[in-house]
């Protein structure tokens, strides 16, 4: 859909301009797609449920947002240095004018923006942009999307004002600009208030428990949310994986301390501190599943796992085999709970990998601690992306080949 509508723009210019040369044609057929790649951008940055449901889960939204984002990039490179050559009409030579300014500035701005956007690691060194510089800079792009927008109403053109063309880039202009002002000024609309009542500081996370101070939160298990704290270096959102949600509303987060946010988080989160939250996102839930599961969790990647086995009751038609994986013992978390629930469940059993006694986990290790075969099951993981790789290919070379493989790309900036 998302290709479809930006095609389209590029088929509605061709009438509209086609008239003048083929070097005009190209330069506004990319800027016509390039303007609603740009506003479908920051349509998906306002998080809409029913987009989530149709691409089945908000990571595959952002996968799309920044592919989106390159293909713009590379549009506006187009329609910038094949410039178009028309005679054309211009509703005042003011207007004009000042439309050619801003879509000058407009346009070093994009290119600057969407580079730090696509590029985390400066080339050929080690600096990585922080998050917080690339989310601040990150905001000016619905500015000069409505630079943009002037400069396409008003910019000297070979069209009218009833071309198909320019309605359909005006509806995109709405949309864009709609929803730029509303990621700036309503985001408390979908944030819930919750107070830290405890916080644990293990070897491998900080698990922070916390109360609702009114609404809670709507989330399945499995799912995340974006989490933020009301404490100068902690109040940009970040997303984690929902380690627990009680009928009450409690909410439980494991996060292990890996970059500058989640280290000043386990070193200055305490009970009693306000959070911001918003979820919950994904489609990642074993009741999507077939009858035979295998779930795999790598480190941290437990959390889903934790919410899940929690949720069991035992009459799910599921068998469930989980394995967790881990470097060293003392860096589990939640091991009473998965247990317990193991314990409990006849359709739920569980066992702990423990790299330091055990070695390596890999596929022939999986299929013999199983009590589900993973020919034909469904291996649902989450953990770092290179022990899933590994587990995939060895399972295929030992005849095992799991019926699918759920995961979640989790790589937001």
């Amino acid at each position: 859909m998302v290709w479809s509508l930006m095609a389209l723009a590029g088929l509605l210019a061709v009438p509209s301009v086609s008239h003048t040369n083929a070097g005009t044609t190209i330069s506004l057929m990319a800027s016509s797609m390039a303007f609603t790649g740009m506003a479908i951008a920051l349509f998906m940055a306002t998080r809409p449920p029913f987009v989530e449901r149709l691409f089945g889960g908000l990571d595959r939204i952002y996968r799309t947002h920044r592919r989106v984002g390159i293909t713009v990039l590379i549009l506006i490179l187009v329609h910038y240095f094949v410039t178009p050559d028309f005679k054309g009409l211009s509703l005042t030579s003011g207007l004009n004018s000042l439309a050619a300014e801003a879509g000058e500035y407009a346009f070093y701005g994009f290119v600057v923006l969407l580079t730090l956007s696509i590029v985390k690691i400066i080339p050929k060194t080690k600096i990585e942009i922080p998050y917080h510089y690339w989310r601040l800079t990150h905001r000016f792009i619905g500015l000069l999307f409505i630079m943009v927008a002037f400069h396409q109403t008003f910019i000297k053109r070979p069209y009218d004002g009833t071309a198909m063309l320019a309605t359909y880039l005006n509806i995109f202009a709405m949309i864009g600009t709609i929803s730029y002002i509303y990621t700036q000024l309503f985001p408390w609309l979908r944030t819930r208030t919750y107070e830290v009542f405890d916080v644990v500081r293990h070897d491998g996370a900080t698990v922070i428990s916390a109360r609702p101070k009114g609404r809670p939160l709507k989330a399945r298990p499995g799912q995340f949310g974006f989490f933020r704290v009301n404490k100068p270096g902690l109040r940009e959102p970040h997303p984690f994986t929902i380690a627990g949600l009680d009928a009450d509303g409690v909410v439980r987060f494991a996060i292990k301390p890996l970059g500058d946010f989640t280290k000043a988080l386990r070193d200055s989160i305490a009970v009693g501190d306000s959070l911001k939250l918003e979820g919950g996102y994904g489609h990642f839930n074993h009741r999507r599943g077939g009858k035979k599961q295998i779930w795999l969790a790598g480190g941290i990647g437990v959390t889903p796992f934790l919410a899940m086995a929690k949720s069991l009751t035992g009459d799910e038609g599921q068998d469930i085999h989980m394995v967790y994986c881990v470097r060293d013992r003392r860096e589990a978390i939640g091991l009473d709970t998965l247990e317990a629930q193991a314990e409990k469940l006849s359709n739920f059993t569980f066992n702990l990998h423990d790299s330091n006694t055990a070695g390596r986990l890999d596929a022939a290790k999986l299929a013999a601690a199983s009590t589900v075969d993973p020919a034909g099951a469904d291996l649902w993981f989450c953990g770092p992306p290179l022990l899933r790789i590994a587990i995939e290919k060895g399972l295929k070379e030992l005849g095992k080949k799991p019926r699918r493989v759920e995961f979640e790309q989790f790589e937001f900036r």
